[in-house]
């Protein structure tokens, strides 16, 4: 008499793809270049802690690298490096043209974080205030320009090129963007009213 029962459900080995069940997360943070030039603009570059802080999340999320995100986007220019490399070396690996150098562009962010902080300390370049005030805004702005190369490449890693999937604005970066435009209106009417 066979010991199998009658009413027991047939067995099978059941095939599963895994590339469905489960969804490969990206190892670095996407954004549109144009929201980030927005923001980082409004901003005065303070987005760039943010920026700092979502790439390291990815990584510590997404590629199981053992970081804290906050410390690193605080103490960024410690670490801008670390991350261009890490980008970099992944487009070269999976062979995504990324022409440009992790060295030479952190080098470049980092001495111009240190222009920006340190710009009250020089001589005056002309005799407007106004001209001098800008001039170095202006030049502390384009700590950015690292940024967006960067993020360019970043954007193709994650197979997100426009950066789509986070091009719209937030109520958060709507807020950020007015306030911004504000300190940008009152600073330009502070240097051109006249010295009382």
């Amino acid at each position: 008499m066979p010991t199998d029962d009658m009413y027991k459900a047939p067995e099978a080995e059941l095939i599963t793809d895994s590339s469905d069940s489960e969804e490969a997360k990206p190892e670095f943070f996407t954004t549109a270049i144009s929201k980030m030039i927005i923001l980082s603009v409004c901003t005065l570059n303070l987005y760039s802690f943010y920026w700092f802080y979502k790439h390291w999340t990815a990584q510590k999320l997404n590629a199981n690298r053992d970081c804290l995100p906050v410390l690193r986007a605080i103490f960024q220019v410690f670490f801008v490096y670390s991350l261009f490399s890490t980008i970099k070396n992944e487009a070269d690996i999976k062979s995504i043209k990324a022409s440009w150098m992790a060295g030479p562009l952190a080098v470049y962010y980092i001495v111009l974080q240190i222009l920006q902080n340190v710009s009250d300390k020089f001589p005056v370049i002309s005799e407007s205030v106004l001209f001098d005030s800008l001039f170095w805004l202006l030049l502390g702005l384009t700590a950015a320009v690292p940024m967006v190369v960067v993020q360019k490449t970043a954007n193709v890693l994650n197979d997100d090129a426009e950066g789509l999937s986070n091009k719209k604005f937030s109520a958060a970066n709507w807020v950020f963007t007015l306030i911004g435009i504000a300190f940008w209106g009152l600073m330009v009417i502070g240097l051109l009213l006249p010295d009382v």
